[in-house]
């Protein structure tokens, strides 16, 4: 299936990547923020812990993004003009969750506006930032998204097949 196939391949080995980052950071910052809530470690030392944490994740992401496409190489076809039924339906759950998770980011985004004036300013221009950030790039998979959809919709429906001759 070409440039399908390989986006599927490529996200799983992200997903399962960055699901062990994440449980790993779960492990490592939960005991030490409940050790900082009940004055074991100074508050200091817990956000040195969380700045080192996401510089970690920062260069990790890089390198799992890398691996991800130096493992699974795009296609040689930009598309793949035919589509089963499975993978259709594959890619539309792809985009309603994406859309779902852009809402998720517009409400801590309003959220992050409606408490500016309760928290300082700092802190929520960042958070703000953040959020700014995923709703670009959850737009941005959408449309490439709803794209490839569209190509193979308008491709079968004027009879292209994706057939190697």
């Amino acid at each position: 299936m070409g440039e399908t196939a390989d986006y599927f391949k490529r996200e799983k080995y992200i997903t399962r990547r960055l699901s062990l980052l994440i449980l790993g950071g779960t492990l490592i910052l939960v005991p030490i923020t409940l050790a900082s809530g009940h004055g074991r470690i100074p508050v200091g030392v817990l956000e040195g812990m969380i700045l080192a944490y996401v510089v970690f994740v920062a260069f990790a992401v890089v390198l799992i993004v890398r691996g991800a496409y130096a493992r699974f190489p795009k296609s040689g076809s930009t598309y793949d003009w035919t589509l089963d039924k499975a993978t259709r339906q594959k890619l539309v759950r792809r985009i309603r969750l994406l859309q779902f998770f852009v809402a998720v980011y517009a409400f801590g985004l309003l959220n992050a506006l409606v408490h500016v004036r309760r928290s300082s300013w700092l802190t929520t221009a960042i958070g703000a930032a953040i959020s700014l950030l995923f709703e670009i790039v959850l737009v941005k998979a959408i449309l490439r998204l709803k794209n490839k959809l569209r190509a193979a919709s308008i491709m079968q429906a004027i009879g292209v097949a994706s057939q190697p001759e």
